[in-house]
């Protein structure tokens, strides 16, 4: 064949399909696939203070990452097609499943396998396997689902208090332990849950995994490390707690609050970082295990950073990649009408007047409520919780015929708080929840009756309600545990709370500010059917005259 009739072959070839990928074309496509997801994620995380190292796990897995892909051989050479179209088509379907529940945690978790399928289409097992470390590292700032690490502090406050009361009783200190409260004489010691020590397991655990993956060790190295690690943050956490407890008993010395609470934690978690090290060269020297040794280069390889001319060699902007970029245009488009669509039903159709919404608000009720006669009446006070930004109470306290009632408004919570979780804390055993109404019809509103009760026979009777900011009382939440059909509680798994997810999305808003109304009575052997009515009609009037002060009525 001459020149002269190859030609035309030649020209009919388009030209765009064999011009090299801008460097910038793959970052703007997560941008914009998966950029409002991030987003909201991040903010979300940014809220509770046990998360607030998650800053320093990404510029782990940069690090990582950076290192890694200077170590990767060269020339790259595509992964099978195969592997990376099961890894993009599963990163889509999640992605698409992620924006239709406006769900920031499956849109990491989405984020995470298009990181993966992209590596493997760039550089095929040598850069996936390169990168590995960082991708590892990335999990250690998904906080797990479910509110597992809310549970997770609460079994850490209830270990930490009951280990702490055990030393105490060595050490002949008189105390009391009621639930997650340590009474000693002359004070009242409240393990809360930022001192539970599950901020310092969490951060800790993250670091440990850096520094195994910095070291190159091996993935099973890292299981007996991450546990010695955990076991020497709560045995730190043990020794603080006792150790305050017995300087204060003794000399008056508070390590729970001011400077000399924010020194000693600084110094444990000196302490523990040391520890990593320590435990990571004993348990090298009794495994014989070394870190990880650098690949060896191969004649065709080059040195130093990867390049972007080299990542992106022979790769195209292919008719598959126009197709994924269009549709994550689309979900992009979607992701940003969920945003409006949350937030623009929390602006425009909120009834909550958030004005003094801080605690400086001030709250009244009248003096006599059916007999019931108003003996204090408390300033609120700010808690600081490990999944709170900050609690406000305001408290009343009734009296009638022997009757002691003690009234509440509580905020803001994030999501759905379950108080009966802090009543356990306090030491009292939850016997029976119930989901009721006051009366039938759409303008009923929902509460919880519960009944409580301690070892010595001391009975509680607690009802609340929960508002969230758009001026609806809650019935359901599916970040809670949910309701059978009688209005008893139980404890839904994953697949019941997806279920719910699912079919009440609109009442499970990401990220809602709820406001609670709560009326405990308290009495040796429970209330009788009269004192229940007088009870409950207590709270039914109180919670009217709180709500008309700070929910709009339309």
């Amino acid at each position: 064949m001459s020149t002269a009739e190859s030609q035309p072959s030649r020209k009919s070839l388009n030209p765009d399909r064999f011009k090299q990928l801008p460097f910038w074309v793959l970052p703007t496509l997560f941008l914009i696939g998966f950029g409002p997801l991030l987003f909201k994620f991040f903010a979300n995380l940014w809220r509770y203070e046990v998360h607030q190292f998650f800053p320093l796990s990404l510029l782990g897995a940069a690090f990582l990452a950076w290192r890694g892909a200077r170590e990767v051989p060269r020339p790259l050479v595509e992964g099978t097609s195969w592997i990376t179209a099961s890894l993009t088509l599963l990163a889509l379907a999640l992605l698409t499943f992620a924006t239709w529940l406006w769900s920031p945690w499956l849109g990491v978790g989405a984020v995470l396998i298009a990181l993966a399928g992209t590596a493997w289409w760039l550089g095929g097992q040598p850069l996936a396997r390169a990168l590995t470390p960082a991708w590892i590292m990335l999990f250690t700032v998904i906080p797990p689902p479910l509110k597992l690490d809310a549970r997770l502090a609460l079994a850490l406050q209830q270990w930490a208090v009951a280990g702490s009361s055990r030393v105490l009783d060595l050490l002949a200190i008189p105390h009391l332990r009621t639930g997650n409260i340590l009474e000693i004489p002359g004070q009242r010691l409240l393990v809360e849950e930022a001192c539970s020590g599950i901020n310092s397991v969490l951060f800790m655990t993250a670091a440990c995994v850096f520094y195994v993956l910095w070291r190159r060790r091996s993935l099973l190295f890292l299981l007996p490390l991450y546990v010695m690690t955990i076991g020497c943050v709560l045995f730190g956490n043990l020794i603080r707690i006792t150790s305050g407890a017995w300087l204060l008993f003794n000399f008056r010395i508070d390590l729970f609050s001011g400077w000399r609470h924010e020194t000693l934690g600084l110094v444990l978690t000196a302490s523990y970082l040391v520890f990593i090290v320590a435990a990571d060269a004993l348990l090298a020297k009794l495994s014989g295990a070394k870190g990880g040794s650098v690949p060896a280069a191969l004649p065709s390889q080059s040195s130093g950073a990867l390049s972007m001319k080299e990542l992106l060699a022979g790769h195209s902007f292919s008719p598959i990649l126009r197709v994924i970029a269009g549709y994550l245009a689309v979900l992009c488009l979607g992701q940003l009408y969920q945003c409006w669509h949350f937030s623009a039903k929390a602006v425009h159709e909120r009834r909550i007047n958030p004005t003094g919404m801080n605690g400086s608000a001030r709250f009244s009720l009248p003096t006599d409520i059916e007999g019931w006669i108003l003996h204090s009446d408390l300033n609120p006070m700010p808690k600081k919780t490990a999944f709170e930004d900050g609690v406000y109470s305001h408290i009343w306290r009734y009296e009638t015929k022997g009757l002691v009632a003690t009234v509440s408004l509580d905020y803001p919570f994030f999501d759905y708080h379950d108080v009966r979780i802090c009543y356990r804390g306090a030491g009292w055993i939850v016997e029976e929840s119930k989901l009721q109404h006051d009366g039938e019809g759409p303008q009923s509103v929902p509460e919880m009756k519960v009944i409580l009760s301690k070892e010595d026979g001391l009975k509680g009777t607690l009802f609340y309600s929960t508002v969230n900011e758009g001026g609806k009382w809650l019935d359901e939440s599916g970040r809670r545990a949910v309701y059978d059909s009688q209005g008893r509680a139980f404890e839904g798994g994953l697949p019941e709370r997806l279920m719910h997810r699912l079919s009440d999305p609109e009442n499970d808003s990401p990220g809602s500010i709820n406001y609670r109304i709560q009326l405990l009575v308290t009495t040796q052997g429970g209330l009788d059917s009269k004192q229940l009515a007088q009870v409950t009609s207590l709270f039914h009037q109180v919670r009217k005259l709180l709500a008309e002060q700070f929910v709009k009525q339309e």
